[in-house]
């Protein structure tokens, strides 16, 4: 046998047992029996540098349903707010705005919205202060209907788990639970993490694009890469009819709750190709300059036991390897490391497993290296 042909089998061999074995450790990992069961996971790592790839889904879409494929479809939650944040550096290399505006500029005409109170501490009004890269980067000190009234919010989602939201309704919600009397801090003057920052951007990309945030996310993003697989749940029909996992937190099914309140904070269903396509072009230059780029990941401190945070997104560290992306609530990551030109995109079909989601990625991500 040639050289070059023992080259080529061992080469073979490696890979075959790398993925055998992360295949082994995901699929130890799903219980559909647990109080917070994991009824699949979905994993998606590329490494150009080393031509390795793996690309797979493990368990079942509920526990008593089919088994998923790499090809199903789940909740990104809040990694939307990388296609936000994108579209927005889009517009400014249109000249459509810059970052450093003041958001009172493009929303004070909707009457809904009562910007001008939006932001009131200790009876000051600062909501004139707050720039379009405060919203971007959760420096605003705006407060946040999820975490801010966690209990009570996700109690009126229980009691009426098929209402449909709207921009207009969150906004509504907000005024009525005072949030707008409870913000945390004067804007720039801190870090957190609200979705009421990007409610704002998806209106903001709503009055220039004169069309619907889905409709514009499509026209910029998803089409032009030709993601068919992604869509804005609630908002736009899919293109195809994937079927999407179930979801859960805790041990409450997410996906038979009607989530359109996530909207420009985190409506997107994808899967992990197309996910990582996305990655990939942002990365690569497709959708957005060098210099938007360098700004999305300009990451800063934010608190303890967060991660830093740039213009929608995350620093996520990995086994030292640097990732820049977004973590989605329902369990779910997209990143892209440059110096090793990995890709990484997963969904775990639990929000609070029994495991450790960040050991359990840095013992998978080691066989990609």
């Amino acid at each position: 046998m040639k050289p070059q042909l023992y080259i080529l089998l061992f080469i073979s061999n490696l890979i075959f047992g790398q993925t055998d074995s992360i295949s082994k450790i995901i699929s130890n990992k799903i219980n559909h029996h647990l109080e917070n069961p994991v009824h699949s996971i979905l994993l998606f790592i590329e490494n150009e540098n080393n031509n390795f790839i793996y690309n797979e889904g493990f368990g079942k879409i509920d526990k008593d349903e089919d088994h998923v494929t790499r090809q199903s479809t789940f909740k990104i939650a809040s990694s939307t707010k990388l296609f936000v944040s994108t579209v927005i550096l889009q517009l400014q290399e249109e000249g459509k705005l810059s970052i450093n505006d003041k958001v009172f500029t493009y929303l004070k005409d909707i009457k809904y919205l009562d910007f001008e109170n939006i932001h009131m501490l200790d009876g000051i009004k600062y909501t004139k202060d707050i720039t379009i890269k405060q919203l971007l980067s959760h420096r605003s000190g705006l407060a946040d209907i999820f975490t801010d009234r966690e209990e009570a919010f996700f109690g009126m989602i229980l009691q009426n788990p098929n209402k449909q939201y709207s921009p207009k309704s969150l906004i509504e919600l907000y005024y009525k639970l005072k949030l707008n009397h409870e913000p945390h801090f004067k804007p720039n003057e801190g870090w957190h993490y609200s979705d009421i920052n990007y409610l704002l951007l998806g209106l903001i990309i709503e009055q220039i694009d004169k069309t619907t945030l889905s409709q514009s996310i499509r026209n910029r993003i998803l089409n032009p890469l030709k993601m068919k697989d992604t869509y804005f749940e609630f908002y736009e029909e899919p293109i195809n009819k994937n079927v999407i996992i179930q979801q859960y937190v805790g041990n409450t099914n997410f996906s038979i709750i009607n989530t359109s309140f996530d909207w420009s904070g985190g409506g997107l269903v994808s899967t992990n190709e197309d996910l990582a396509i996305f990655i990939k072009a942002l990365f690569n230059l497709e959708i957005i300059n060098q210099k938007s780029l360098q700004k999305m990941m300009n990451v800063k401190y934010t608190k303890n036991n967060e991660s830093r945070y740039g213009l929608g997104v995350y620093e996520f560290v990995v086994n030292g390897d640097v990732f820049y992306g977004h973590f989605g609530f329902y369990g779910t990551f997209v990143g892209y490391c440059p110096k090793t030109k990995t890709t990484l995109s997963y969904s775990i079909s639990q929000a609070k497993p029994n495991f450790n989601p960040y050991q359990f990625i840095s013992q998978l991500h080691k066989f990609a290296n």
